[in-house]
């Protein structure tokens, strides 16, 4: 029976996954990389992800002795250097780097309208990751000099792992000169060489689902998997979470619960007056819009300002305590959090933290305090699923590490006074990965994992009305603008722009 391995390098951990071409998971394994974050702002040790990849692949045991091809997911966007042997050269550098605005302003003159067009995407530095090149220019030129590829972390496990070049569409998307909207699904030419990067040191860009390379032996030693198996190209994480749940245009987004929280929406056309994310989907023909905001750490943030400190289980506890508070006790002195503890993207792409604590008092009861935190990250996620989603494409799916736990899902239903389907697998973009494998290998398309309905309870519904409110109001106090309006509020006519007869292949 064939079987296919998926690798998922997050931000904080790598999950990897075995399953069957039909999608049976045969095995799981996580294994954290907190030491990748610990650099200087905006740096990132890839050192640390070489580690948790060796540890997750190991930790998958007998299942996979045998497998017949291995598919990759990364998180984004992060750039890297790196020599032919996929070996780092240097921090990798990562989007919220305070140099970065600076540098991306010095370049702006560059940039064309149609630039900005081609690349489909509102420029930041999180969606112009090619501003790294004139970072290492200025900061690194050593490691710069030494470099085969300037890259994205899924192109740099890809190369540690068959010593071929490659970068898929889902993470170029985030690069700035990529063409997306086109037809063409290639590098912008004429702006790589305006920003003066040599256009060899950029990776080519190939199908997320087409073969990258062979598994090397030295490689496969350390992993405990089978030298010479196929390599998948994959994906960045969340798109690859999205295609095994077979999304589509108009179909159910999903929800992620992660370090990072992200609705993920598969739209047909992308939008050029669009504030959210876009980028190039897995198929193509489709692109994926993502709002994002910075929950996990917010979280942590809240549970850290309430005195639950910062050890393992301190979001877990905080969580639970704001379970028990109860609708009355909250109307009368819970607190608002506004939860922006970091900067963030689309479709806010705030450039600093927006973070307060309104309301708090010595007499507040621990339970009503935590239910006023939790409520602030939730009431956060809510203004993004809003500004993304239109009510007629159904129940939201939502991922994230819950296990048998219905806490957390439960207030989120609360908050959004709206049924959701909780989805019972934490490992999706991993699982998504090794089901590129069986679609590229075998032509097959595993089945998506099952759900559980979260029905909002009736008894929060005044209370979480009038608490939205309540934040809608400390949010553009705190913010300085405008809530941004729900996506059912505002005119679903668009000037999509134009897609080229081009394909990949």
């Amino acid at each position: 029976m064939s079987t296919y391995i998926g690798i998922d390098v997050g931000t904080t951990a790598t999950k990897a996954a075995v399953i069957t071409p039909e999608g049976r998971v045969l095995a799981r394994s996580r294994a954290p990389h907190p030491a990748s974050r610990k650099l200087a702002v905006g740096r990132a040790d890839p050192v640390a992800w070489v580690g948790s990849v060796k540890e997750a692949c190991r930790a998958l045991g007998p299942a996979a002795a045998d497998a017949s091809a291995v598919g990759l997911a990364a998180h984004c966007p992060t750039a890297l250097l790196y020599d032919g042997d996929g070996e780092p050269l240097a921090p990798g550098l990562t989007w919220d780097h305070p140099a970065l605005p600076g540098i991306l302003a010095e370049l702006e003159p560059l940039r064309s309208e149609e630039d900005d067009r081609l690349s489909g995407n509102h420029i930041s530095p999180s969606t112009f990751m090619a501003v790294a090149h004139a970072f290492f220019r200025k900061q690194e030129p050593e490691a710069l000099s030494q470099a085969d590829t300037l890259g994205l972390v899924g192109s740099w496990l890809g190369q540690w792992l068959t010593g071929e070049r490659g970068l898929d569409p889902t993470q170029a998307s985030y690069t700035g000169i990529f063409a997306s909207t086109d037809g063409s699904w290639d590098w912008n030419g004429a702006l790589v060489d305006r920003l003066g990067i040599p256009r060899e040191l950029l990776p080519p860009i190939r199908p997320s689902l087409s073969v990258l390379g062979s598994l090397r032996s030295f490689v496969a030693d350390t992993l405990g998997l089978p030298a010479g198996i196929p390599v998948i190209v994959g994906s960045a994480d969340t798109p690859a979470a999205s295609y095994l749940l077979g999304s589509r245009p108009g179909g159910a987004p999903l929800f992620i619960m992660g370090t990072t929280h992200v609705l993920a929406n598969v739209v047909a056309r992308p939008d050029d007056r669009a504030k959210v994310l876009q980028r190039a989907d897995v198929r193509q023909g489709q692109w994926l819009i993502n709002g994002v905001t910075n929950g996990g750490d917010a979280l942590a943030m809240g549970a850290q300002l309430l005195g639950y400190g910062m050890a393992g289980g301190a979001v877990q506890s905080l969580i639970e305590d704001a379970w028990k508070a109860k609708p009355k006790d909250v109307l009368q002195g819970a607190p608002i959090f506004i939860p922006h503890v970091v900067p963030e993207r689309g479709p806010l792409w705030l450039d600093k933290p927006r973070t307060a604590l309104l309301g708090l008092l010595p007499s507040t009861a621990p339970e009503v305090a935590a239910r006023g935190v939790v409520e602030g990250v939730l009431f956060a996620d809510r203004l993004i699923i809003e500004s993304c989603v239109v009510p007629e494409q159904g129940e939201i799916l939502l991922s994230g590490a819950f296990g048998s736990d219905v806490v957390l899902p439960h207030i989120l239903a609360d908050v959004l006074q709206s049924t959701i389907q909780v989805l019972d697998e934490s490992h999706l973009p991993s699982i998504g990965a090794a089901a590129m494998c069986a679609e590229t290998i075998e032509g097959v398309r595993p089945t998506c994992p099952s759900s559980r309905p979260v029905l909002p309870r009736r008894a929060w519904k005044e209370t979480v009305e009038r608490r939205w409110d309540e934040y809608r109001a400390q949010w553009e106090a705190v913010v300085g603008c405008e809530m941004p309006k729900p996506l059912a509020d505002r005119s679903l006519e668009s000037t999509p722009l134009p897609l080229g007869a081009r394909r990949m292949t």
